[in-house]
């Protein structure tokens, strides 16, 4: 038969490094989509293509998944494979190739929008109807081995779709009468999320008492920030972006690069502009549209827009 699906790429507005801890965290999804084509098997191997990390005609069955785990290139569709047929209880061949418009490791959420995707595709393709609540929890579950602990947000902004506010696996839409427009930036710098994240964590054993002030700064911005988009307020929306990058840049996450394309913005008259994601390389945004400023500073622009989507299905033959 045959199914594709789609998930889109994210963006964090306010919260990076709060939410693995239990913090809120606003999110929004962004029309980079991911898009995963599945298609059974007569026997029970399995043919992987994904263009975002040059792997083609993979050929595998079952007993070479531990070997598969152990490539980057494979690992995060290895693991993809083994948790989905476990969670149905099936053994069945897969074709599965997978195409995104979202560049890898720059802080879009792409691993969580290639789970959620392929979750949602495989267990259509195998006749299983599958919630958006267990489509981001077995995604989840996938981040969580490719990436260490893993908040969360990103599996499930990218199932659900639209402007969230997360925590602990709740996620609450917010919504909003007109999207501001934004301009995404990317450093072309790729950075690896597993070790930002311990990073992080080793600041928090070292500094306990300034961690626990950051968190809890980092808590009352995500506050404020839903506060103005509720209001309509993008300019003092903007202003509690800029100090989220400024708490960012405190904790070691920026880079040269990232704070170039945020100060370009920011410069040319942005109301708001931080690094998004994990930090040290990949993506910041921008409130309005700054693009020959970005790309003047060194940055390539990514042309998107905010979206409502999330995952979905796309066709079945």
């Amino acid at each position: 038969m045959g199914v594709k699906a789609s998930a889109p790429g994210k963006v964090i507005l306010l919260g990076e490094h709060a939410a693995v801890y239990g913090n809120p965290v606003l999110a929004a999804t962004v029309d980079l989509r991911t898009y995963v084509s599945v298609d059974e098997r007569a026997d029970e191997s399995f043919i992987l293509n994904n263009e975002s990390t040059n792997v083609f005609n993979e050929r595998f069955t079952l007993k070479d998944i531990p070997e598969l785990k152990k490539r980057w290139e494979t690992v995060l569709l290895a693991e993809a494979v083994e948790k989905i047929l476990d969670y149905h209880g099936v053994k069945r061949g897969l074709e599965i190739d997978v195409k995104s418009k979202a560049p890898i490791s720059s802080g879009l959420g792409s691993s969580a929008s290639v789970s959620s995707a392929m979750v949602y595709a495989v267990s259509r393709e195998l006749g299983f109807d599958i919630s958006l609540e267990d489509t981001a929890k077995l995604a989840w579950d996938i981040e969580n081995i490719v990436h260490g602990k893993s908040s969360g947000v990103d599996p499930y902004c990218v199932t659900y779709g639209g402007l969230l506010r997360y925590s602990k696996g709740v996620v609450s839409r917010i919504p909003l009468d007109e999207k501001p427009e934004i301009t995404i930036g990317d450093t072309g710098v790729r950075s690896d999320t597993r070790e930002v994240v311990l990073d992080v964590m080793r600041l928090k054993e070292q500094l306990p008492l300034f961690f626990e002030q950051y968190l809890k700064m980092m808590v009352d911005l995500v506050d404020y920030g839903q506060f103005f988009l509720n209001e309509g307020d993008v300019k003092s929306f903007g202003q509690v972006m800029n100090v989220n990058h400024g708490l960012l840049s405190s904790i070691g996450v920026s880079s040269p690069q990232l704070d170039a394309l945020v100060w370009a913005a920011r410069e040319a008259g942005s109301p708001g502009s931080k690094l998004c994601g994990a930090g040290r390389g990949g993506i910041m945004i921008a409130l309005g549209q700054y693009s020959k400023e970005i790309e003047n500073a060194g940055g390539k622009v990514l042309s998107t827009r905010l979206c409502d989507e999330g995952v979905k299905l796309e066709s079945r033959d």
